[in-house]
């Protein structure tokens, strides 16, 4: 009895001590509250062993009791869990917006975000994409500290990005590196899908340095999805959206009635009585009395060409609309949106993929025009044995942009609300009646454009090979690059309608192709010692960057359908477009090194040195040096850093550097060149005028001189987190030194003699000093509520230091009585310069300040007016949860920037008597009526009234809530019956409503590209008006 009994006791010992020594199966789920998270890395720690969670966020591994389950994930706070009794460990991770252990590439490597000590910024993509953007670029918009991002509305058309402001009046645009390939034309951009992104990254200090004399103005780093190693099946990805888009804002102008009481009134002030009042659409008869007529008076229209012959009164009528005619309604709609993009990936233990495709149809609310692309993607990588990997990026990509005609807008304001659109025999009504203004009918214009495109097709990608010669040295090579081809053509119409016709229709046809290949090639070793950490590379790149387009026209089509006419049909002579033949390339050979130092994850310290040598510049001038230093210091870290303080970590860093900008929109400004011209290098020889010889004329200038732009950056700030890591706080102050920039000195040309395009010289200096700051706050309730707060605000300002002999240089020249901003030493810039406005005198008309006091108010007392330049801009993202509800409402805005409204000049003076006005000048100066800023009407306004001065400068502050949409994700219960693996649904509203006070239509002004844009800055002519986007959508994973 006894024995067996022993026997019982050393059984049932051995069976308990089996249960606790012997693993056991666990398995569970791993969501973030909104869904299931792929990927995320489980191992039982201080083991080896690890799993990852498949495409449902499921898991299984083996375990002891007692044992403790790591959980991390990229973007979330770690969670540890210990192993009991139980069999299933179900866990929800929390984000964590510190993401200290995330991986950020940053600049040919990558280093966790916790070691970083230069200025670099990520967006929160899964936030970002939320909104509708057809530019990946738009996705930084409001989200990035010290990053501005405006797009000017037109459809397809690439944002203007700026980096902390501008340092320069040479361009501005950002390097963006995509996957290792590099350019820096944002519209690159367009041709990605947004939803392939996985990671954007922008330095903004010295740390961009490692790219040398591209980085000045900063670098973004886009990486692109890829797939994923040990996947249990392909994860297949649907996201589509349909919507519609509508004008956001729509000043208002006169209507008949009112517009005829308004040239009455400019005539009666001045001075004018009797007959002279007569007009004749309101007042044939000179009765004195203006009355809106049923019919427009003496309308007519081209009936025959060659000569231009019109129609004799009354052939055609056409009937005035009650109530007038709203062109800006008449020229906009409600514009439909679409979008659909379906990925898949997939990965085992050798290899992985990632593979996309996207359509996306965006009309805009101008009618007839529009933007549509379609791109597919294929990222792989495979492993072969345990030291060599390979793998590949492409991205396909066509595009068709229909852009409109620029002039459209503005003519809205301009056109007569008079004419109807149409007469009543059905043909586009025009000014060729009497009184009726010059103004080209703005529909008709966009009707007889709709066949024009803009075609492009793009090619990029890259392919590499990483070899791991030790365990701490890695050989990389990637090869890279891209083609892009254009294809554009442009119709000119005969307007029979107009006044003053077009008398002979022509067509224009360019075709560009533009092609870039980059060879890196990078020995990166990493060794931990102790202590001590190094990371350090060693590289050298080679680039090629060509194109070569040209531009034909033709004249005189007897058919105006696109199903007619090629250049080959014109009955003119096909010639090729001054100017527009171009065959160059530029080229850029470097050398590179960096090292990251740690010490007890405590102390940082980052070297940097390039050596570019470019073909755009000659002589000891082709080579420079960039090196750049950073630092950091994580004080939380010290021994004497109470652990137990509501201040969990800070961290002090600062960073120098030396960063080059060679960026010109010509391969070689060095060298003078000269182009055959049909049109005007025409030479008779010995004299004889009837051999006449077409040769060429100088078409460029060149400065062998030209040199690079260098600037100078120097950074300081600190990063926090507060209350167990739920607030973190960061802030950094720079300064920035440009000297040398480039720029085209239209000075240097002579006045006589020479009609070429004016040298790049080295016009100056400038210095550029402000501030980031970011602000994150995020928590969920007991209740399961959870909620995350980010605020970013930017401050930056800048001063022109220096100019080639002191001569300050004016902006864009083609507006009306001349420019209206400058630049000079001691001022910001591209500063709003013309008459500073102090009211109105006892008649009604503009009194100036007579700012130099020699009594005499003239051009000598134009002063400082204005800056688009703002005291800070803002965003502020605001991300809730509940249960299966999400929302993410995301407000940005600008404070104390100031525009000019250039299209008061059409709207709010009789710069075209007859043409239309705002609603404005119903408040215009009278006797009884002076307490207002609009000065009297009149027929012929003082030309000072409608020079550069502050009547047009507004301030152009604002505050916008961008994007609001509202998500519901189904039960898993119910979408793993239809065989799905999550399925969310939501509304959406971009641009809902913005608080300005900006008479324009809209606060977010974008200079127009190749317009001197950069010292012509916040004016707002011809821009495409701004949407609101109403939209519905759908995230589908399979």
């Amino acid at each position: 009895m006894k024995s067996k009994f022993l026997n019982f006791l050393l059984l049932s010992c051995f069976f308990f001590l089996g249960k606790a020594v012997y693993a056991q199966n666990i398995t569970g789920i791993v969501s973030d509250g909104s869904g299931p998270l792929p990927g995320v890395s489980i191992q039982v720690k201080g083991t080896n062993v690890g799993v990852e969670t498949d495409f449902d966020g499921k898991y299984a591994i083996k375990a002891k009791q007692n044992d403790v389950l790591i959980f991390k994930y990229l973007g979330y706070k770690n969670e540890e869990r210990t192993v009991g009794s139980e069999s299933v460990i179900n866990v929800t991770l929390a984000q964590d917006a510190a993401q200290l252990d995330e991986v950020v590439v940053v600049g040919y490597s990558s280093q966790t975000r916790g070691d970083i000590t230069g200025s670099v910024a990520s967006v929160d993509l899964d936030e970002a994409l939320k909104v509708p953007v057809v530019n990946a670029a738009e996705a930084l918009q409001g989200r990035v500290s010290g990053v501005s991002i405006v797009n000017n509305g037109t459809p397809g058309a690439a944002p203007k990005i700026n980096i902390r402001g501008f340092g320069t009046v040479n361009s501005t645009d950002p390097l963006f590196i995509i996957d290792g390939v590099q350019t820096d034309d944002a519209n690159v951009l367009n041709n990605i899908n947004p939803a392939d992104i996985k990671q954007m990254n922008v330095l903004k200090d010295g740390a961009a340095a490692i790219y040398g004399a591209r980085a000045s103005n900063g670098v973004v780093i886009i990486i692109t999805k890829g797939g994923s190693y040990n996947m249990n099946k392909a994860k297949v990805s649907l996201d589509v959206y349909t919507g519609f888009s509508d004008i956001a804002n729509a000043p208002t102008n006169l209507n008949p009635t009112q517009h005829a009481q308004v040239l009455l009134q400019s005539r009666l002030n001045d001075g004018l009585s009797g007959t002279s009042l007569s007009h004749g659409q309101y007042d044939p008869t000179g009765s004195g009395t203006y009355t809106v007529p049923t019919t427009i008076q003496g309308y007519k229209r081209v009936v025959s060409y060659n000569p231009i012959t019109f129609s004799n009164p009354g052939d055609f009528t056409a009937t005035v609309t009650p109530g007038g005619t709203n062109w800006l309604e008449a020229i906009t709609r409600k514009a439909p949106t679409n979008n659909i993009s379906l990925s898949v990936q997939n990965g085992n233990a050798n290899g992985k993929y990632y593979l996309s495709v996207n359509y996306l149809n965006r009309d805009g609310i101008m009618n007839y025009t529009g933007y549509e692309r379609i791109a597919t993607r294929l990222n792989s990588e495979f492993k072969i044995g345990e030291k060599l990997t390979i793998g590949e990026h492409i991205n396909l990509s066509f595009s068709d942009t229909y852009s409109g005609v620029g002039e459209a807008i503005e003519n809205s304001f301009r056109m007569t609300p008079l004419l109807p659109v149409r007469d009543d025999q059905g043909n586009f009504t025009g000014v060729a009646g009497t009184d009726l203004s010059n103004t080209r009918n703005p529909l008709a214009q966009l009707y007889r454009a709709r066949n024009n495109y803009n075609k492009r097709y793009a090619l990029t990608g890259d392919v590499y090979l990483s070899y791991k010669m030790r365990d701490d040295l890695t050989f990389k090579t990637v090869l890279g690059g891209g083609f892009s081809t254009y294809d554009s053509q442009s119709f000119t119409a005969l307007d029979p309608e107009h006044g003053e016709p077009i008398s002979t229709n022509s067509l224009n046809e360019y075709d560009q192709t533009f092609y870039n290949w980059i060879w890196t090639n990078t020995l990166n070793y990493k060794k931990s010692f102790g202590d001590h950490s190094v990371n350090a590379l060693l590289g050298f790149e080679a680039l090629k960057n060509g194109g070569k387009g040209r531009g034909i026209t033709n004249t005189d089509y007897v058919s105006e359908s696109p199903n007619f006419y090629t250049i080959g049909s014109g009955l003119g002579i096909a010639t090729l477009i001054d100017g527009s033949a171009f065959d160059g390339w530029n080229s850029l050979w470097s050398v590179f090194g960096t090292v990251n130092y740690s010490y007890q994850d405590t102390y940082y310290a980052t070297a940097t040195l390039r050596r570019d040598t470019t073909s755009r510049f000659l002589g000891d001038n082709q080579s420079g040096i960039f090196p750049s230093f950073t630092g950091g210091w994580v004080v939380s870290n010290e021994d004497f850093w109470n652990t137990d303080s509501f201040i969990n970590r800070l961290k002090i860093k600062g960073s120098w550097g030396q960063l080059g900008n060679q960026s010109l929109p010509i391969d070689n400004p060095t060298i003078s060149q000269s182009i055959p011209s049909p049109s005007l290098a025409n030479y008779a020889f010995n004299g004889n005028a009837g051999s006449i010889i077409t040769g060429a004329l100088l078409y460029r200038i060149g400065n062998p001189d030209l040199k690079w732009e260098i600037s100078e950056s120097v950074n300081f700030g600190f990063e926090t987190s507060l209350l167990d890591s739920k607030l973190n706080l960061s802030a950094e102050y720079f300064m920035i030194n440009t000297r040398d920039f480039i720029v085209q000195d239209n000075f240097q040309n002579p006045s006589t003699g020479i009609d070429a395009e004016a040298p790049y010289v080295n016009l100056g200096s400038a210095k550029n000093t402000g501030f980031d700051f970011t602000a994150n706050y995020g928590d969920e309730t007991s209740s399961g509520f959870s909620y995350d707060v980010s605020l970013n605000l930017s401050h930056y300002k800048n001063e022109v230091t220096e100019l080639v002999n002191d001569v300050p240089r004016p902006g864009r020249g083609d507006l009306r009585n001349g420019a209206v901003t400058r630049t000079e030493v001691g001022k910001e810039i591209s500063y709003f310069f013309g008459r500073e406005v102090t009211g109105l005198d006892s008649n009604g008309r503009m009194t100036f300040a007579d700012i130099n006091g020699d009594g005499i108010v003239n051009d000598e007392d134009r002063t400082d007016i204005g800056s688009p330049h703002p005291d800070f801009t803002y965003g502020i993202n605001v991300s809730l949860g509940y249960k299966d509800f999400d929302a993410q409402l995301f407000f940005n805005g600008s404070q104390g920037n100031e525009l000019y409204n250039y299209n008061k000049v059409f709207t709010d003076f009789g710069l075209f008597f007859n043409g239309n006005r705002s609603t404005r000048v119903l408040d215009a100066w009278t006797p009884t009526n002076t307490n207002t800023d609009v000065p009297a009407l009149s027929a012929s306004y003082p030309l000072e009234e409608v020079s550069a001065n502050s009547y047009f400068v507004e301030d152009g502050s604002f505050f916008r809530l961008k994007n609001l949409q509202v998500g519901y994700t189904i039960p898993n219960d119910y979408t793993s019956k239809a065989g799905l693996d999550s399925v969310r649904l939501y509304v959406q509203g971009t641009n809902l409503f913005t608080i300005t006070d900006y008479t324009g239509f809209d606060p977010e002004v974008s200079p127009i590209p190749g317009l001197e844009e950069n010292i012509s800055l916040g004016i707002d002519s011809r821009l495409y008006p701004i949407s609101k986007v109403f939209s519905l959508g759908a995230n589908i994973k399979f």
